[in-house]
C-alpha cells in the first residue's frame, strides 16, 4: 500500500514539473551580436589583440623574443591565464602560464630551449 501511495505521489510530482511547450532556442539577432562584440573589446581577456594590457606581458616580452609572433589566449579564468604565441605558419613557439593569486609567471619555449622564466611578478 505504501509503495502504491509513493508511486502515485511521484507521478503527480513529476507531472507538475513537466511542460508541454517546446524548449525555446536562444535567438541571436544583430542587436545582441553587436553588444557581444562590444563587450569583448572592453574585456582585455577576450581581446587577444591587446595582450599588452595583461600585467605579465612586459615580463614575457623581456624574456622571450616575440617578434613576428601572434599571441592567443588559450585560458583566462579566475585562477590562471595561459597564452600561446605562434609564428606566421601557426607553429606554437612560446607558452606563458600566469597564476593570478600567486602572481607567478612561467614562460616556456616550446622549441628546445625549455623554461625561460619562473618567478613572481612584483
Amino acid at each position: 500500500m505504501k509503495k502504491l501511495l509513493l508511486a502515485g505521489a511521484l507521478t503527480f510530482l513529476l507531472a507538475g514539473c513537466t511542460s508541454n511547450e517546446p524548449a525555446q532556442e536562444p535567438v541571436a539577432d544583430d542587436e545582441n551580436a553587436g553588444s557581444l562584440e562590444e563587450s569583448s573589446v572592453n574585456n582585455p581577456s577576450a581581446d587577444t589583440s591587446n595582450l599588452t594590457a595583461f600585467e605579465e606581458y612586459s615580463k614575457i616580452a623581456e624574456v622571450a623574443d616575440l617578434d613576428g609572433l601572434e599571441g592567443i589566449v588559450e585560458t583566462d579564468n579566475s585562477g590562471t591565464r595561459v597564452i600561446l604565441f605562434e609564428d606566421e605558419s601557426g607553429r606554437k613557439t612560446v607558452k606563458s602560464v600566469f597564476v593570478k593569486k600567486e602572481n607567478r609567471l612561467k614562460v616556456i619555449s616550446l622549441d628546445d630551449d625549455g623554461l625561460l622564466y619562473n618567478g613572481t611578478l612584483k
